[in-house]
């Protein structure tokens, strides 16, 4: 997990079980609480995500529905195959963000995450 301004980036690493899906909830929630009351933005690099079975997915809508009750007002999501971008539609949708895109280059999430806020360009460092 990684914080730019008011964007925080997320690379999620190979497969997920429930108790992995939990283990940094603690710190993502402070982070977002320090964030203030400004509208914030997640960039949720999944590249290198590999699997999860019903439940974390279930968890981790759980976790998305939280932040865009919690100020995230835009979500960009790095992916690419078409699997990828159906589990993330499951994910993903009908949860209340302003804007969701999704992309296959972290850079270009950043550059629209930052247009979105109006922030000034960055760049990214790959994990």
């Amino acid at each position: 997990m990684e914080q730019r301004g008011r964007i925080l980036i997320c690379r999620p690493k190979g497969p997920f079980n429930l108790a992995g899906a939990r283990s940094y909830e603690a710190d993502f929630q402070a982070r977002v609480q320090g964030l203030g009351s400004a509208a914030w933005a997640l960039l949720e690099d999944a590249t290198e995500f590999e699997a999860a079975g019903p439940e974390v997915l279930a968890h981790f809508r759980g976790q998305f529905a939280w932040c865009a009750a919690h100020g995230c007002a835009y979500l960009a999501v790095v992916l690419s195959g078409h699997f990828k971008r159906y589990l993330a539609e499951q994910v993903f949708g009908a949860l209340p963000f302003k804007a969701i895109h999704y992309t296959q280059g972290a850079d270009e999430a950043l550059r629209w995450l930052e247009q979105q806020l109006g922030t000034e360009p960055s760049d990214i460092t790959p994990a």
